[in-house]
């Protein structure tokens, strides 16, 4: 009984938790995104939602990711952002970097995808500069921009 109970409890605190997160904007979006939405990413969390006149856009964590995605208004994928540590890249990328910019730290990663292309946005440091590298799905690298630290 006292097992059952502990599973009662947890139970209604991970619903809970689940809709507490849940953006009172997305009253706002149509069925067909937000069914689209649903399905690809049925377990997310700080999820807001923002209209424009010929998309929608969402923002949300999954696995610690911070994600944004577009949808067109009848829920076809657009576009996503996705930001998260080195440690996430294809392994082909992180290899090349590591090659090519050994000397320098990773700061963080911005995955940009648009129809079916991907490019990865890894700011990099080093005690005199930081820069952006500018990388495709194959490692193939270029420098997309470069600041001196004062």
């Amino acid at each position: 009984m006292k097992k059952l109970l502990a599973f009662g409890v947890c139970l209604v605190m991970l619903t809970t938790q689940t809709f507490a997160n849940v953006d009172p904007s997305v009253d706002n979006v149509n069925e067909k995104v937000l069914r689209s939405f649903q399905e690809t990413f049925p377990v997310v969390e700080e999820v807001k939602w923002k209209e424009y006149d010929t998309y929608y856009t969402v923002s949300f964590k999954q696995h610690e990711i911070q994600s944004e995605v577009r949808y067109d208004k009848e829920g076809n994928f657009l576009s996503s952002l996705r930001y998260y540590k080195e440690d996430m890249l294809p392994l082909s990328v992180l290899h090349q970097l590591k090659k090519k910019y050994a000397k320098k730290t990773v700061f963080g990663v911005t995955e940009l995808i648009v129809g079916s292309d991907v490019a990865y946005f890894i700011k990099l440091e080093d005690e005199k500069i930081w820069m952006t590298v500018k990388a495709d799905q194959n490692g193939n690298m270029s420098i997309y921009e470069k600041f001196k630290k004062s």
